[in-house]
C-alpha cells in the first residue's frame, strides 16, 4: 500500500493534483506484508533478514528519492514500512513509485560460494504506482492559500512559476495562481464574482509570468529546442509560452527577447490583450 503522509488530511494519490502545491515537499509511505507461502516458495528460513527498498522516481525531474527498511515479525505476519522524504522543488508531471522485497536469494548452484545472491530481488510490484502532480487540459491550475501563512507579500493574488521550470515541463507543473484567502476579495476571485479589472489584472499576469521564465532559462535552450518542445507536446512548458506569445501578437522568440530586453514593454503589451481597465473590457 502507497500513501501519502505529508497531506493533512489524508487524501488518495488520484487526488493529489487537486490539493498540492507546486515545491511542496513530500513524505510517501509504503506499506508491505509478507503472505505465508512466502518463506516456502522463496526457500529462505523465516529468521533471515529480508527487506522492503522503495523507490520514487521522477522521469521530468531526472530524480530519484529511495528507502530501506527491515521486514519485522509482529503475531503472526512479518510487515515493513518505509517513508521516502520528496523534495516538492524537484518534481513535476508525475512520479513512479516502486517496491521490491531484497534478500538472500537461493539460486541453486552446486558450488556453495555461488549458491546465494545477497541483493537478490525476490519480489517487486507488478507495474509501478503513478503519481500525479498535475492535471493536463482542465483549467488554468489554481490553489487558494493563506499568503501569510505561507511567506507571501499581502496582495490579492500572485501568478507564480517555479524557479527551476524548464521548457519541456508540463505548464500546469510550472505555472500556478494563487489566490489570497487573507483577504475578503478571495471568495469573489474564485466564484468568478469579482470586477472584471481583476480577472484582466490576472489575466495580464498570466501572459507575462511564463515568458518571463522561458527567457531567464534561455541560456542553457536555443531556440530550435524550446519550439521543438512547443511543437511536440501541447501540454509542455513551452507550448504553453508560445501560446500566450502568440496571444500578445508576437512569435516566441521575440517574445523573449522583450521579456529579457524590456519588461515594461510585455508588461504593457499584456495589460493591453487582456483590456485591463478599458471601457471594451
Amino acid at each position: 500500500m502507497v500513501d501519502v503522509r505529508s497531506i493533512e488530511p489524508a487524501v488518495d494519490i488520484d487526488e493529489l493534483p487537486d490539493v498540492w502545491e507546486p515545491g511542496q515537499d513530500l513524505v510517501l509511505r509504503i506499506t508491505a506484508e509478507l503472505a505465508h507461502e512466502f518463506w516456502n516458495e522463496s526457500g529462505i528460513p523465516e529468521d533471515e533478514s529480508v527487506t522492503l527498498v522503495g523507490t520514487v522516481t521522477c522521469l521530468a525531474a531526472r530524480t530519484k528519492w529511495r528507502a530501506v527498511a527491515p521486514f519485522e515479525r509482529v503475531g503472526d505476519s512479518w510487515s515493513a514500512v518505509v517513508d521516502i522524504e520528496v523534495d516538492g522543488s524537484a518534481v513535476a508531471v508525475e512520479a513512479l513509485v516502486d517496491a521490491a522485497v531484497i534478500g538472500a536469494g537461493r539460486t541453486g548452484h552446486p558450488d556453495p560460494a555461488n549458491a546465494l545472491h545477497r541483493s537478490a530481488r525476490l519480489w517487486r510490484l507488478p507495474v509501478p504506482v503513478k503519481l500525479p502532480f498535475e492535471r493536463l487540459g482542465e483549467a488554468f491550475p489554481t490553489s487558494a492559500v493563506s499568503f501569510s501563512e505561507t511567506g507571501r507579500r499581502r496582495v490579492p493574488w500572485r501568478v507564480d512559476v517555479a524557479h527551476d521550470a524548464e521548457p519541456d515541463w508540463g505548464f500546469t507543473s510550472a505555472v500556478r495562481l494563487y489566490v489570497n484567502t487573507d483577504l475578503s476579495v478571495a471568495s469573489q476571485i474564485l466564484e468568478g464574482t469579482a470586477a472584471r479589472w481583476i480577472y484582466q489584472a490576472i489575466q495580464a499576469d498570466i501572459y507575462t509570468a511564463p515568458l518571463f521564465q522561458l527567457a531567464a532559462v534561455r541560456d542553457g535552450y536555443s531556440m530550435r529546442m524550446i519550439a521543438e518542445y512547443a511543437d511536440s507536446d501541447l501540454t509542455s512548458f513551452a507550448a504553453f509560452g508560445a501560446h500566450v506569445a502568440a496571444v500578445l501578437g508576437f512569435d516566441l522568440e521575440i517574445a523573449l527577447r522583450l521579456a529579457s530586453e524590456e519588461p515594461m514593454h510585455l508588461v504593457e503589451r499584456a495589460r493591453e490583450a487582456s483590456m485591463f481597465m478599458t471601457e471594451e473590457g
